[in-house]
């Protein structure tokens, strides 16, 4: 198999990125994103229909009430609940869902601004802690640069999928952040796998440059991280297809995060490691 010469390759690949970052933050700066219950709050009401009623049915009644916010789902007890965004109507819901099927009330209540704003605050603390502790131990297993470097490719990863769904407008909820935490973990592990390729080739090629090691190393891992992408790729896309309105928007996060964190571990992480010791001058910086 010919040597694909990655570091030559990695202004493309910067260009690629820097594409991809801008729109995401233009796309989060004019349309912001779209938070979900967990958020900005709400009413939770829970009904019992007395006949069968397909969850469609009531995401299709919601619709025809105009409502644009809100989450359906089905309880292990036969039950419905229905999440309406902060400000809308519940008597209104209410009187559509009647005319699917009689139902009976379990419950009605709202989700405050406290109790948001605290999810908000440990989703972001989430975030700030798993960041930490993969720039901890990563700069413990390797060295701080290449931690860095791996840091700044997640964060370009995690980004890019955000303004994904600043984009497409689909609801951001603790789900939702669950699964940026998983894309984030798999990112930073194929990450692992080149870094340690590099790690290995620094010990027994000691002649060689460290544009060319990296080349080596990358082009030796690449079929292993070609494969492993596209089969995590491939049921990420199944299920987002075919897994339904609350699991697809979950797994949209995979969909695009495989793909862009498959590349960032290819072309951005390794070429910003190998920059960032360039400029520090702690080896050349030719290739």
């Amino acid at each position: 198999m010919k040597s694909i010469p990655f570091m030559g390759l990695r202004y493309y690949a910067y260009a690629v990125s820097l594409v991809l970052l801008i729109v995401s933050l233009i796309s989060l700066f004019y349309k912001g994103l779209n938070l979900g219950l967990d958020f900005t709050g709400g009413s939770v009401l829970e009904v019992k229909f007395e006949n069968r009623v397909s969850l469609s049915q009531v995401r299709n009644t919601l619709e025809r009430l105009q409502y644009s916010h809100f989450q359906v789902q089905d309880t292990a007890q036969g039950t419905v609940i229905v999440k309406l965004r902060l400000g809308e109507p519940t008597d209104k819901a209410l009187e559509g869902l009647k005319n699917l099927s009689p139902y009976e009330l379990i419950r009605s209540e709202s989700i405050g601004g406290i109790i948001t704003s605290e999810l908000r605050q440990k989703a972001i603390w989430a975030m700030v802690v798993a960041l930490g502790g993969i720039l901890l131990y990563l700069g413990y297993r390797f060295e701080p640069i290449w931690a860095l470097g791996a840091i700044l490719a997640l964060a370009h990863d995690v980004l890019i999928v955000v303004g994904a769904y600043s984009i497409t407008q689909r609801e951001v909820n603790l789900d939702v952040v669950a699964a940026l935490l998983i894309v984030a973990g798999y990112s930073v592990s194929d990450t692992v796998v080149v870094f340690d390729r590099i790690r290995e080739n620094l010990r027994i090629r000691k002649g060689t440059s460290l544009g060319e090691l990296i080349d080596i190393s990358i082009n030796q891992t690449l079929a292993r991280t070609i494969m492993t992408s596209l089969t995590t790729f491939v049921v990420s896309l199944t299920l987002f297809l075919f897994g339904g309105p609350a699991l697809s928007n979950i797994m949209f996060a995979f969909v695009v995060g495989v793909v862009v964190g498959t590349l960032s571990s290819i072309f951005v992480a390794s070429a910003l490691v190998f920059d960032i010791k360039g400029r520090i001058k702690e080896q050349p910086a030719g290739v």
